[in-house]
């Protein structure tokens, strides 16, 4: 099996893919990282040729995550090759630069062209991944394709089990980390703090580094919320599980695009399988973790700062939330019967045991 594209051979979603190929199919997997050369026509030149000599004798291709553009490529090495093409479309394109980084403009012709690279992977694909049902079934609607579309659920990384936790004060500590993008809605999140008021006192702190970083800690200060929110720098995702030991409440996504009503964050699996409540926005992708995690997951309304306001303020403190110490443990559970269903498809194309 060839896994091509790799833009990080650590990154979680990758790293899970291939040890599942490896353990359940008994696959050899030949990873052909993404180039990084200076030019593009040397990128292309390198990644062409990582392609077909990876391809040669494989009889599995799969394109990994954030190289949707190469699908078209990777199937015409597949086909070459008589090997099948699976294509991780976990990060699509259109998605990412228009709906949630807002980086390109929704009717322009650059938007246009990444929702057509968003098809022609789709439609390429012998098997297409996703991450939860209700993607997968957008992605169905969407593009109605001959291929199955399975959803892989993201999981938590191994280091994320739970954590103890002291009772410190009264004030209910939250935890924020990511890149500040849309999908993540932190000025709902906000506007949130400032309905809390004087119901409870909450003391946030924001992890990481981004664009709009700036314009949050300017708001937070016109709020009048400076004196319980502390902005700090990312860290390396080592450190992650201690910061979220001290935490009592880890935020997850309260975005208003299509992608954040369908999506479970890293930080939701991670928040919870450390033994964390979790508020985060209401979406159907959440069943199977909500009964598996009972109270400790909070969902809130769409586009609610309200809501989420509400949420804060009826939140228990971590040492009273009542974490099933298995809890890590149950989210894997829902993991693997996600990643069983990719088997079984890849058994259904006639492949056993995978080169």
């Amino acid at each position: 099996m060839l896994q091509y594209g790799v833009h990080d051979t650590g990154y979680p979603r990758n790293v899970r893919v291939r040890a599942h190929l490896e353990r359940r199919l008994g696959a050899v997997v030949d990873v052909a990282p993404r180039s990084r050369a200076a030019s593009r026509l040397r990128r292309a030149f390198h990644d062409v040729r990582s392609l077909a000599r990876g391809s040669r004798h494989a009889d599995v291709v799969l394109v990994s995550e954030f190289r949707l553009s190469h699908a078209p490529l990777a199937w015409l090495a597949a086909r070459l090759r008589g090997a099948v093409l699976v294509v991780d479309g976990f990060v699509g394109l259109h998605e990412t630069a228009v709906d949630d980084g807002r980086r390109v403009a929704p009717a322009s012709l650059a938007a246009r062209r990444l929702r057509l690279l968003d098809a022609a992977a789709v439609r390429c694909a012998d098997v297409y991944l996703v991450d939860t049902e209700p993607r997968a079934a957008e992605i169905v609607r969407r593009h109605h394709p001959a291929a199955p579309v399975v959803p892989l659920a993201v999981g938590a990384p191994a280091w994320a089990t739970w954590q103890p936790s002291e009772a410190r004060g009264d004030a209910l500590r939250v935890l924020y980390y990511g890149g500040y993008i849309p999908l993540h809605g932190v000025d709902l999140v906000i506007e949130a703090l400032v309905l809390v008021g004087a119901r409870r006192r909450v003391e946030v702190v924001f992890v990481g580094d981004g664009p709009a970083r700036p314009s949050a800690e300017a708001r937070v200060r016109r709020a009048g919320l400076a004196d319980r929110c502390t902005f700090v720098d990312a860290v390396p995702e080592s450190e992650l599980v201690e910061r979220i030991a001290r935490a009592d409440v880890v935020l997850g996504v309260f975005g208003s695009s299509a992608k954040a009503r369908g999506v479970v964050a890293n930080k939701v699996w991670q928040g919870l399988a450390c033994g964390r409540t979790v508020v985060t926005q209401r979406t159907s992708a959440l069943d199977d973790v909500q009964r598996e995690v009972g109270g400790l997951l909070v969902q809130t309304e769409p586009a609610s700062a309200s809501s989420i306001a509400d949420a804060l303020v009826t939140a228990p403190p971590a040492d009273r939330a009542k974490a099933p110490r298995d809890v890590a443990v149950r989210l894997e559970a829902i993991v693997r019967r996600s990643y069983d269903r990719l088997t079984d498809r890849l058994a259904g194309l006639g492949l056993g045991p995978v080169s």
